[in-house]
């Protein structure tokens, strides 16, 4: 993904979005898997490049003119290993200080969140 200025996120305007009726389904299906608010949404914020460096560091590189990723997901059927991919993913989230902003309240809400989820 890419993007040609930086990222800023507005908690308090995501909520105000979600709290409007055109995006009323949005709303119930968040709320469907746990998530009722901004802070709860990009609670599962995962981190940026930046920081999960040391993650990727011996990754290859996926092209579109190699399927090894295609055939690598086909052998992975039913293994199950989102949640431990993602887990080992977090140990290398920060909190992103210049992405969010907000209330002291959402911040904070969002703090926790991402703190609890290491």
């Amino acid at each position: 993904m890419g993007q040609a200025g930086p990222t800023r996120i507005d908690l308090d305007a995501v909520d105000a979005r979600l709290r409007r009726p055109d995006y009323a389904t949005v709303a119930a299906s968040l709320k469907d898997i746990g998530l009722a608010s901004a802070a709860d949404l990009f609670g599962t914020y995962a981190g940026r490049a930046r920081d999960l460096q040391p993650w990727l560091a011996d990754a290859v590189i996926n092209r579109d003119s190699d399927l090894r990723l295609q055939y690598l997901a086909g052998l992975g059927l039913n293994m199950n290993e989102s949640d431990a991919v993602y887990n080992e993913i977090l140990r290398y989230r920060r909190y992103p200080d210049d992405v969010f902003r907000g209330r002291e309240q959402q911040l904070s809400a969002l703090r926790r969140r991402i703190a609890a989820a290491r």
